[in-house]
Parts: structure tokens; C-alpha cells; sequence
């Protein structure tokens, strides 16, 4: 690829950013397509670097001239970037920090790894939402949920940590912990529940966990057998860690 090939590929990238932050659509980059670019803008500079959004084509011939406000040189896209992780960082995920839990209580800490679907690509900013339920279904504590996840053709990556905020010790044998993907519809500027999964108290212990998938909605009382979203053998990744606080 020469250069200006890939510099036009980042004028598109950047215009598309654009449209998907002002019109609320679908253009497949999104703030991590956006992060792989800052290296890409380094190599760019000394050399015919590898442009990192392989769907990206260049719109037009890109001809020397004064640099226009739409595009930026790029020290300036650099800084634009920076500026837009800043003001997403509040809004990317909802996770909270370990609680401080008393002498005695029983901690669990849930790490999500990955999540399994036939078609993982086509998610546009997926997202893992974590509540823990009583057997009536209602949420003991605050519902927490990932930034997004990356994916490839047969999984979206979280590898994100999840401090569950209830002691073990508090919570009923008959509760459980859900796990809700979730996705953006642009064309309904929502988000939506794909699918859902989850553990019940008996299935709780240090080490890897490997859930079934279920179609939604969540069932959060448990009220039926929930069905399988595929018959194909796709799961929820996690590892989970158990302490009793010193």
C-alpha cells in the first residue's frame, strides 16, 4: 500500500467515525476501530504502513493542498482521538471496584473472557451486562456492565473483571447471576439484548466456567426450562475467583 492509498483509507475512517457519533449509524469503526489507528498514524509518517481496517476503501484521490478542517493533519486527529476516549471513558461501561467486604465474608470476583456466537462480527458495540437476582428475580445490587468488546469470527472478547458487590455469605442458595449481551441497533438508536446466561449458587467456584447460552428475554425468576440460542456447542467463557476476607 503507498501512502497516500493509506491516507485516503483514513480520511474515509475518520469520516465514517463522523457519521456513526452524528447520525447514530453503523460504519463498522467505532472508538476500538479508532484506537488501531493511532499506530497506523505514527508508521504512516516513515513508511507505507498496513492500514488496520482492512474494510475501509479510500473515497476519491487524495491531492496535495492546504489541510481542510474535515480531515486534520495528523498530530491534530491524534489529539481529536484522545479528546473522544476522554468524553466516552464515563459512558464506556459501568463496572465498580472491589468492595470492602468484612472479616469472614466470602468474595467473588467474575472475569469474562469470551463470548461465543456463530455470527460474532456482526454485533456493532457489544457489551456484557452482570446482575445478581433473588429467586423472585429482583436485583440485589447495582447492575454492572462492560465497555465493549472486540470480536472475531466466532467471538466477542471482554477480558474485563467483574468484583461482584454482595458477600456470597449474604445471598439467598436460591439466587443467581446473570449475564445479558448486549448491542446497539442504530437503526432504533437502542440497545438490545441478544442472548443471556447464567450461574446459579451451586456452580460457583474458583476456576474456569464455561455457561449455556439462552435465547432472550432473561427469565430472571427461573420460572422455565430456557431454551438453547443455538444448537451449535457456543458458550460464555469465565473465571471465576473465590476469597473468604482475613
Amino acid at each position: 500500500m503507498n501512502r497516500r492509498d493509506g491516507i485516503g483509507k483514513l480520511a474515509s475512517a475518520l469520516k465514517y467515525r463522523i457519521e456513526e457519533l452524528s447520525k447514530s449509524s453503523n460504519k463498522n469503526v467505532g472508538l476500538a476501530g479508532m484506537k488501531t489507528l493511532k499506530g497506523f498514524m505514527k508508521e504512516i509518517i516513515i513508511t507505507d504502513a498496513v492500514f488496520p481496517l482492512p474494510h475501509v476503501k479510500p473515497e476519491g484521490t487524495i491531492t496535495p493542498g492546504p489541510v481542510g478542517l474535515a480531515f486534520g493533519a495528523p498530530a491534530e486527529v491524534h489529539d481529536a482521538d484522545a479528546e473522544e476516549e476522554a468524553a466516552m471513558d464515563p459512558g464506556d461501561g459501568t463496572l465498580r471496584p472491589a468492595p470492602a467486604h468484612k472479616k469472614g465474608d466470602l468474595s467473588l470476583v467474575v472475569f469474562i473472557d469470551k463470548w461465543g456466537f456463530k455470527d460474532a462480527m456482526s454485533y456493532y458495540e457489544p457489551r456484557v451486562a452482570v446482575s445478581v437476582r433473588d429467586e423472585k428475580g429482583k436485583a440485589v445490587e447495582a447492575v454492572q456492565e462492560t465497555p465493549v468488546g472486540r470480536s472475531n469470527l466466532s467471538y466477542v472478547f471482554f477480558e474485563n473483571t467483574i468484583y461482584i458487590q454482595t458477600p456470597l455469605n449474604s445471598l439467598s442458595d436460591k439466587a443467581a447471576i446473570f449475564f445479558e449481551f448486549r448491542h446497539f441497533k442504530a437503526k432504533k438508536n437502542k440497545k438490545s439484548v441478544k442472548a443471556y446466561a447464567f450461574m446459579e449458587m451451586d456452580e460457583i467456584k474458583s476456576g474456569p466456567v464455561t455457561l449455556e447460552v439462552y435465547k432472550k428475554p432473561a427469565d430472571y425468576k427461573r420460572s422455565k426450562k430456557p431454551g438453547l440460542l443455538s444448537v451449535k456447542p457456543l458458550y460464555l467463557h469465565l473465571d471465576l475467583t473465590v476469597t473468604q476476607r482475613k
